[in-house]
């Protein structure tokens, strides 16, 4: 029985960690939409936004776009 508890401990562990994961990444949504990313999705719903690599942005700053 010592091997079982052992085993029903860890999964426990694992389902209070993905629960503290997926709260951590709601509330990182909820942020972002107050955030104004709310106000881009509404501008352009289905565009699906990247985020910049280093290159573009030195392009950016250079103005080589």
């Amino acid at each position: 029985m010592d091997r079982r508890d052992w085993e029903l401990e860890q999964e426990k562990r694992k389902i209070i960690q993905e629960e503290m994961i997926t709260e951590m990444k709601k509330n990182k949504f909820i942020d972002d939409i107050k955030n104004g990313l709310g106000d881009k999705i509404k501008k352009e719903p289905n565009t699906v936004f990247k985020k910049p690599s280093l290159l573009t942005k030195i392009k950016k700053i250079f103005g080589w776009n």
